[in-house]
């Protein structure tokens, strides 16, 4: 279930694209860190949606269809000025497997797709009304870990990938409860470059397409 396998991600542009503007903005997240003020912890939870996708292996096609998961994690921010806000952030998603029609895995329904997640995000406040603050933003990063698992005939078998490039919209809204924490609501879709996966076993890997979106609720504790 936790075998970390390295991956080569299958676009040499998008990956060189993404991992450039990811230093960028950790670089910039770590000199504004050194400011006075203005950092916070937010922790968060919620709805995990996978979208269906292509499984494919050895040039097959099977259909994968995910029920409804969990998602949760922490981020590290910065507020740069009344607008602006810079964040590291760390999250897990999973989500079962609900059915998997055509190909050489036709028929699975037991088994999950998780990830693990390191993003840097963009977030910038509209300042809708005083008491509830709405915002956007964009984040780039790596799926440090997204592996599937799966019940075959009886037996289990992992497909794992790691360092893979991903980025993720959001949309949300924060709510003052006192000068120091703040609940938020956000909803987001996050996509990844489609991780090619290799078996733990040494067989045949698969290639897998990858997005989803979630609906979360968080507390932020701001310093």
């Amino acid at each position: 279930m936790n075998t970390l396998i390295t991956v080569r991600p299958n676009s040499p542009r998008l990956t060189g694209m993404l991992a450039a503007a990811s230093l960028l903005l950790s670089g910039t997240i770590a000199q504004a860190a050194t400011a006075d003020g203005g950092l916070y912890l937010n922790f968060f939870g919620g709805f995990s949606g996978l979208s269906s996708g292509d499984l494919i292996q050895s040039g097959a096609t099977s259909k994968g269809d995910y029920d409804g998961g969990t998602i949760v994690g922490m981020a590290l921010g910065k507020q740069l000025n009344q607008d602006w806000a810079l964040e590291a952030e760390w999250f897990y998603r999973s989500n079962e497997i609900s059915s998997v029609t055509g190909g050489p895995f036709n028929g699975v329904n037991n088994g999950d797709f998780a990830s693990t997640n390191l993003m840097f995000n963009a977030i910038y406040h509209f300042h809708a009304t005083d008491k509830v603050k709405l915002y956007c933003g964009v984040g780039l990063g790596l799926m440090q870990e997204v592996d599937i698992d799966m019940t075959i005939s009886g037996a289990e078998q992992e497909f794992s990938d790691n360092w893979v490039p991903a980025a993720q919209l959001i949309l949300g809204a924060a709510y003052p409860i006192n000068q120091t924490f703040s609940a938020t609501a956000e909803v987001r879709y996050h996509f990844a470059s489609s991780p090619s996966l290799e078996a733990s076993n040494g067989g045949a890997g698969l290639k897998a397409d990858y997005s989803g979106y979630s609906a979360l609720l968080g507390l932020r504790y701001s310093f």
